[in-house]
């Protein structure tokens, strides 16, 4: 038995604007790193982008996937605790697994993407990675704890390095960005505990939300301060986020 939905009743339908706002600012950091690599012609900004692009694509799996489910159980008389077999899921409609398979694969991977700009590693321990989140995520599928604590382990490493390298260079954006991924790690957390209650569910989503803020504003202060006069040494103190 595979349990679909995890909100609360009254939450069903808000994650979706959530995870909306999370697209947003998923993008618009996309944006700034491409437009960052024409300038600098710094190879790592490609990688950012195709990591937060990757992301943002995976959200809107999520929203494919979040809607169908709502959307099909709201046409129900009965909406109380919901469990179908993923089996009479997929009998039924053929969006939901292939959504479900498509943002896990991809959120494991973005994140991966971003974990491996500060890690350098050899082409076969990238491809052997590769091939053991795919392999991870087929096992696994469509075992819900299973996707959050995996991701709760890269999102930890990631939230390591960037840290890491704040205490080396004590640049400012890099310390934000090291907040912004432990909040988001610590998100996971919530998802876990669904299972104690499904307002952890809520909690995961608004602190996920939270993190993905501080990204923005990390954004937004590069921006800023790429713009004023002294656009050198702001940008060696601000723009370490987005460079090795």
């Amino acid at each position: 038995m595979v349990k679909l939905v995890y909100s609360p009743q009254w939450f069903y339908g808000k994650d979706i604007l959530i995870d909306l706002v999370s697209i947003f600012v998923l993008c618009m950091i996309a944006l700034f790193s491409i437009k960052s690599y024409k300038i600098r012609k710094n190879r790592n900004y490609l990688y950012l982008a195709l990591s937060f692009g990757l992301l943002a694509v995976s959200f809107l799996f999520k929203i494919l996937m979040n809607f169908n489910i709502y959307f099909k159980f709201l046409e129900k008389s009965q909406l109380g605790a919901i469990t179908e077999t993923y089996h009479a899921m997929r009998a039924s409609n053929s969006i939901f697994p292939i959504s479900f398979l498509f943002y896990w694969l991809l959120t494991l991977f973005a994140v991966y993407v971003l974990y491996s700009i500060y890690e350098k590693q050899s082409i076969s321990n990238h491809l052997l990675n590769i091939y053991l989140i795919f392999v991870s995520t087929y096992l696994s599928y469509p075992d819900y704890y299973v996707f959050h604590i995996t991701l709760l382990v890269l999102l930890a490493l990631v939230t390591f390095v960037y840290s890491r390298k704040y205490l080396n260079t004590k640049h400012f954006a890099t310390k934000l960005a090291a907040y912004s991924f432990g909040i988001i790690a610590a998100s996971q957390i919530f998802f876990i505990l669904v299972n104690i209650s499904n307002y952890f569910y809520v909690v995961g989503e608004l602190v996920q939300l939270i993190g993905y803020a501080v990204l923005l504003s990390t954004f937004i202060m590069v921006l800023k301060y790429g713009r004023t006069k002294d656009t050198h040494r702001h940008n060696r103190r601000y723009a370490y986020f987005y460079t090795r």
